[in-house]
């Protein structure tokens, strides 16, 4: 029975195999033919075979969890704050590193909180003592704040001062936070530079730029003004480079 199945086999192929007009068939060639069409096929079902043992795990894997950033964009406002009883927002930072949101008493009084969100990697909290997890990530007291993992790896503080409840207070301002609003910072002017941004601070819209060298820079009456470490020249020449823009833009640089 075997005989017939490798006859049946060869014949098939043997069929396949060009006959020259002059010699005729050559049996031996067609066996050889034969073969090598058998082999083949062997060897494309093990190619294929391997592809899928290579593939499939890697569609059937579980993706990793999402890893948080190392570095923030500073013209972007990642970061978002709930309404806050007896507070209101203050001053926006959002820089490289931090993002953070300052809140003062909506009245008078000596109230204040702070909230900074941290890239990952940059900011690891002091010791504490352990604290109930906030949106299911690990929490510690620190004695002056409330940190918690908002990703793996990266970490956010929450800061309350001049209530009786600082802490339950701390504590529904971390569960309110939110970290993927991707808001575009709006500036008030313009201006020319070559310098690296770091960071923007806006404190209902007096916008203030400061760059990696330290040097900030902000608009007053209309005109530029810049203090930091730089060569008193290069400060008068940023601030001869800067334009108001009305209404305020989200890609200051020109």
């Amino acid at each position: 029975m075997r005989s017939e199945e490798d006859g049946v086999r060869l014949l098939g192929s043997l069929r396949a195999v060009e006959v020259p007009a002059s010699d005729g068939v050559s049996v031996a060639k067609a066996i050889r033919a034969g073969k090598r069409t058998r082999s083949l096929r062997v060897a494309a079902a093990g190619v294929v075979v391997l592809l899928v043992a290579g593939v499939l795990p890697l569609l059937l894997r579980p993706s990793a969890p999402p890893v948080a950033a190392s570095t923030f964009d500073p013209l972007v406002r990642t970061i978002g704050l709930g309404p806050v009883p007896g507070l209101r927002q203050e001053t926006l930072t959002t820089g490289r590193t931090s993002q953070s949101i300052w809140l003062r008493p909506v009245g008078s009084g000596d109230q204040a909180a702070r909230v900074s969100v941290f890239a990952a990697g940059t900011m690891r909290p002091l010791p504490g003592e352990p604290a109930q997890e906030v949106n299911g990530r690990r929490a510690v007291w620190t004695g002056t704040y409330l940190a918690f993992e908002w990703e793996p790896g990266a970490w956010a503080t929450v800061s309350v001062e001049g209530f009786p409840d600082d802490r339950e207070r701390e504590r529904q301002i971390a569960r309110s936070l939110t970290f993927d609003e991707h808001v575009r910072v709006r500036v008030p002017y313009t201006v020319e530079t070559s310098w690296q941004l770091h960071s923007v601070h806006d404190t209902g819209g007096d916008v203030e730029l400061v760059f990696t060298n330290d040097v900030r820079l902000k608009l007053r009456g209309g005109v530029g003004f810049a203090q930091g470490p730089a060569p008193r020249e290069e400060l008068e020449a940023l601030e001869r480079s800067v334009r108001p823009a009305d209404p305020p833009v989200t890609d200051p640089f020109r």
